[in-house]
């Protein structure tokens, strides 16, 4: 009895013994160890733990409980393949060793900037940009920067693999009068014309060179008008800010100020391109704005900028149902359809439940509530009594006060596909409050997923092996996939079982 006691006791201490994960990371080009590596091993059984691997790129998680646990590695100038973090299962009394984990060494780009003599450009800023989905809309994205060096050279590095277009600006001097508009590799001032450069995992591109070229450009002139008196103004500024090419925080857009008695304002030297005017003005204790979206082939003399006082949104956040909301984390936008400098508005929620917004431009708007907890969706937007349409265009110089109704009974949908994919729920068109409707989550490393959070209503779940971050809002590039996904119809609180095929 003592002995079989004995047994039993051996047995539980073993059960309850730490458990230990533990592995390598290498260089998935050359299989080298990779050392000073931060990984990461998470799951719901215990707390995030973090270890750095050694010079022979070992590391090791000692006294891990029995569970699921998935690991994920970061070093600075190397990257993921994008694909779902490696898991390990953990029984008790098993420890594990998971498979080598790969990280991809970063690309660079380097080049010269040289004028029209073949010289080089000193100081000239160039800019890295990627086409990406931001809110549903394919545009540029700057990603790096630099500026060139005495000898007219740049070089951006730790860049990870993708289609990168290169662009590059002169620095205006003082009394020039030939200009060099930005230009992209090699000799494009149009960014519809503009090649991308595919860079490979760890490639080094070299030889990048832009050549600027100068032009006179064409001229913009109009009018600055007060849209509350129908008079002219002064002492004010335009900007003028090119649109699509990808602006980076560096990139500052030409202003013209205004001093002509008549609000007149002009400037010499614009390239062909779509353009943002944007102006603002302090009258009457309020501040009085416009925006413009110009598009300039040609000298342009009659561009009339009225200034208005703008849209001010209060609103607060109504909880239905059971859970509990941290109000504080919540994030309300207003977010506009096009691709517009200041053309929409974002505000922290307090930890009562309100906040406010403006001034916004008056145009239409789509709502939209981030940070979200497990299960809640964005039931519905009101003003007064009313369901709010958020079309502000008659709005000028109104305070719009709204209440924003926040359901816990979301649903929930779910379901296996191919491991790592990125599962997409894509709202029908139309849905109300569409915007606020989408959902994406990635499956994991044995397929499965889980949706939560689905307002009712008619879906499409898609499920993508590769697909670049918000593509999945765009009705255009939905309507060319060889797959239309799997139509599903979710009511409050339901679960739906549903399996998808990654394509």
């Amino acid at each position: 009895m003592r002995f079989l006691l004995f047994l039993g006791l051996v047995g539980l201490a073993w059960a309850q013994d730490p458990l230990v994960v533990e592995g390598t990371v290498v260089n998935a080009l050359s299989g080298a160890p990779l050392r000073m590596v931060s990984v990461q091993l998470y799951g719901p059984a215990m707390a995030t733990a973090v270890v750095v691997t050694d010079a022979t790129g070992k590391f090791r998680f000692v006294g891990v409980k029995p569970g699921r646990y998935q690991l994920r590695p970061e070093r600075n100038g190397f990257f993921t393949d994008g694909a779902a973090d490696p898991a390990v299962e953990l029984k008790a009394g098993e420890g594990t060793t998971a498979a080598p984990i790969k990280l991809w060494p970063g690309g660079a780009i380097s080049g010269a900037v040289l004028d029209e003599e073949g010289e080089p450009v000193v100081g000239a800023q160039v800019t890295l940009s990627r086409r990406a989905y931001v809110g549903g809309h394919r545009q540029m994205v700057p990603v790096a920067n630099a500026a060139t060096d005495d000898r007219g050279q740049y070089r951006l590095f730790g860049l990870r693999q993708d289609q990168y277009f290169v662009r590059a600006v002169a620095p205006r001097v003082a009394g020039q009068t030939v200009l060099y508009p930005p230009t992209f590799y090699p000799v494009v001032t149009d960014v519809d014309k503009a090649s991308p450069l595919v860079l490979a995992a760890g490639q080094e591109q070299r030889g990048i060179n832009i050549a600027l070229r100068p032009t006179t450009g064409f001229r913009l002139a109009g009018r600055v008008m007060n849209g509350l008196t129908n008079t002219p103004l002064t002492s004010t500024s335009v900007s003028i800010t090119p649109r699509g090419i990808g602006l980076s925080p560096v990139d500052v857009p030409p202003t013209v100020s205004v001093f002509d008695a008549g609000g007149k304002f002009a400037v010499s030297g614009v390239m062909p391109g779509q353009y943002d005017l944007a102006s603002n003005f302090y009258y009457d204790k309020r501040t009085i704005q416009a925006h413009l979206l110009v598009d300039v082939r040609r000298d342009m003399e009659d561009v009339v900028l009225t200034l208005q006082p703008g849209v001010q949104l209060r609103g607060r956040i109504r909880v239905e149902g059971e859970g509990a909301v941290n109000l504080s984390s919540l994030r309300v936008a207003i977010e506009t359809a096009e691709d517009m400098i200041g053309g929409g508005g974002s505000a922290r929620v307090n930890a009562e439940g309100g906040f406010e917004i403006g001034p916004l431009l008056p145009m239409r708007y789509s709502p939209n509530l981030h940070n979200l907890p497990a299960g809640a969706y964005l039931q519905g937007v009101k003003m007064g009594e009313q369901e709010a349409t958020f079309d502000l265009t008659a709005a000028a110089g109104q305070t719009i006060v709204t209440v924003w109704v926040v359901s816990m009974k979301g649903g929930k949908v779910m379901g296996k596909t191919a491991a790592g994919a990125v599962v997409a729920l894509v709202p029908a068109a139309d849905e109300a409050l569409r915007q606020s409707r989408y959902r994406a989550v990635e499956a994991d490393s044995e397929g499965r997923y889980e949706v939560t959070g689905v307002g009712p209503g008619r879906y499409q779940v898609y499920a993508f092996t590769k697909v670049e971050a918000g593509a999945w809002m765009d009705d255009t590039f939905l309507a060319g996939l060889a797959d239309g996904g799997v139509a599903v119809k979710v009511e409050e609180k339901e679960t739906k079982a549903v399996d998808v095929k990654a394509q």
